[in-house]
Formats: C-alpha cells, structure tokens, sequence
C-alpha cells in the first residue's frame, strides 16, 4: 500500500480547500428568476396581441372598404344599364313621398322597400318567351310582368342582427347573372342585403343643383339630374372612422320617353291641314297637346289637347307665311320630347 508523504515524511491526506465543491441556487435566487422570466413573456405576449389585434382591424377596415367599393360599382354599373331613373311613365320622383307613391303607381309593394333612393328601369336584352321553359323559374307560365324590363329599387334600413351596424343597403328586383344578363322567367328578389355597415348620419357636403333631386338617407344618397346621377356612400367602419365614395354616373340609355310620330297633310287648294300622330307609350291617361308655331313671327300656341290621335285645324294667316304643327304626349307628371315637325304654307282661297 502506497502512502503519500509530504515533507515531513508524514502521512498527509488532502485538505478541504483541495475538494472539489459545486454551489446551488437558492431560493430567493429562483422566485428573481420566475419573475423576470413571467415580466419577458407577459410583455412579449402583450406585444404579439397588440399586434394581432392591429392586423385583424387592418384587415377588418380593408374588408369594409372592399365591400362598399363593390357595392358602389354593382349599383353604378346598374345605373348605367338603366332607361329610367327615379321615373316611371307615369310618375317623377321628387321627394321621398312622390318617390313611394310613384313605386305604387308601378306595381311594386310598399313591403318590398324602406326608406328608397333609386328606382331604376333596367331593359332585359335577351328574347322574352311567351312561356317560361321547362327546367327554369316559373316554367310552363307565362314571365312574370314586366318581362321586358327589370324594376330595381336601392333602400336604406336599420342592420339586423346578423349584419353590421347601423345601416345597410337593400335592393329589391332580379337578380343578374354572371355576365350581367337577366333572366325574364325569374322573380324579383325583395329585402337582397348588398352591403351593411353604412353610416347613420346625412352627409351635408355634396350639392344637387336645380333641377337635380337629392333623395336618401344616412350614408347613402342620389343627386338623380335626368340619366345622370351623382352617388354617395359613407361606410362606418369604425366609432370613429368613415370611408366616403362619390362618384356620379351615367345612363347609357338615358331616362327617356318615347316621342310621338307626325304625319300630316294639306288639303289640296285650301288651308285645311289633317294631323295624325302614333304613339308608343303608355295608353292609359295619356294626353296630347298639338302646337302651332309660325316661325317668321315666334308664335307659338296650343291648339289642340285630347286623348285622340288625330286632329284637323285650318291655317289663319297670310300667304306664304309658313306654319309648323309638333305634338307632346303628356302621361301623369311625365311629358314626352316633342314629335317631328311638319310645316305649311297658307295658300290664297278664292
């Protein structure tokens, strides 16, 4: 057995300074660990949800402004397809009142809308059947009325509960197809949500000068001046923040009514003139007034107003003095352009 001596020769074994020792943590040392380690992750936690939160109202505000720009172009590109705007043949919208009663006047239900702001007449381009086809709507039945346009109504209503407040736009009438085609044989479909999250109060910047009819309400209004309308939508995506379009828009139709077609003729050797004018408008209440202008004086006058398609007067005035003869058709508050001018030359009776 070895021994290990040291200089005194003596058995020397080794002292505690020579061990080898290894400290722990205490517990204080461990609760200051806990904690700081508890204060990194909160704040880092804090900061990956602000962040989130951020993205998703980022994301949400660009979902608002997609949907109301949508909405916005869907309801322009309508317009534009449009014969008539806020007008049937027989009535004009001038005020929210008119505008319900002129709806009546066209067929529609007072179920089918709120507070309307467009009425549009849009003309159905492809070939009404006089039966509905097998494997469609309504087939084996007649289309329903009217086939030969689609009647579309823009409304603007409290949101319910399953679309954001406080208002959204509703539009009633058939619905298009991808390529924009309406199907004659389809129903119209009333209470349709296009866009929610609409704004409650008036914007009071845009002007609609005379003779323009402003119509709407809350975030959602029409400057309607003939085929021309000036549309304006305010979205409110946020308690505090509102995303306004505007943009006017065009009818490529134009809010027309048909004119009536003259013919007339001039009994030979006298003043005698024979007027008959056709007319394809409306047939119901309709009123034609015959005006008689002679041009080498500016006179202009009435002489004629009636439900008849045909009219005689006589020339009273000098010879070789031309007279013109037009007629205006009148239907409700709805007068037509004038018809074709026809003109005359008194001749000398003996």
């Amino acid at each position: 057995m070895k021994h290990h001596l040291g200089r005194d020769g003596l058995n020397q074994l080794p002292s505690e300074k020579t061990l080898s020792t290894h400290h722990g943590f205490t517990l204080v040392e461990l609760l200051v660990a806990a904690v700081i380690t508890s204060l990194v992750v909160s704040v880092a936690g804090l900061g990956v949800i602000a962040a989130t939160r951020a993205n998703n109202r980022t994301e949400a505000i660009a979902a608002r402004r997609h949907d109301l720009s949508r909405a916005f172009d869907f309801i322009s590109n309508e317009i534009r397809m449009a014969k008539r705007i806020n007008q049937s043949q027989m009535m004009k919208a001038t005020d929210a009142s008119s505008m319900s009663s002129m709806l009546t006047s066209a067929g529609l239900q007072a179920s089918d809308w709120s507070n309307p702001v467009l009425y549009l007449e849009i003309p159905i381009t492809s070939q009404v059947p006089d039966i509905c086809p097998a494997g469609g709507p309504n087939a084996g039945s007649p289309p329903p009325q009217p086939a030969t346009y689609d009647q579309v109504v823009y409304d603007i209503r409290p949101s319910t509960q399953d679309w954001l407040a406080p208002n959204s736009i509703h539009r009633y009438g058939r619905v298009p197809a991808s390529d924009g085609s309406i199907n004659p044989c389809s129903n119209p479909v009333a209470s349709d949500t296009l866009v929610d999250a609409i704004a409650a109060e008036i914007d009071n910047t845009p002007t609609c000068p005379t003779p323009g009819v402003m119509m709407g309400k809350g975030g959602f209004q029409a400057c309607v001046q003939g085929s021309q309308v000036n549309l304006i939508m305010r979205s409110q995506i946020s308690d505090v923040e509102i995303h306004r379009l505007s943009s006017t828009a065009t009818s490529r139709t134009g809010t027309s009514q048909p004119s009536p077609v003259l013919t007339a003729t001039q009994q030979p050797g006298t003043n005698q003139i024979e007027l008959n004018w056709q007319w394809s408008g409306a047939l119901s209440g309709v009123t034609f007034e015959v005006n008689q202008e002679i041009p080498s004086t500016s006179q202009k006058s009435k002489i004629y107003t009636g439900s008849d398609s045909r009219n005689s007067t006589e020339m009273q005035g000098l010879a070789g003095e031309q007279h013109c003869y037009t007629v205006t058709a009148k239907v409700g508050q709805i007068s037509s352009p004038e018809s074709n001018k026809v003109c005359f030359t008194p001749v000398t009776v003996y």
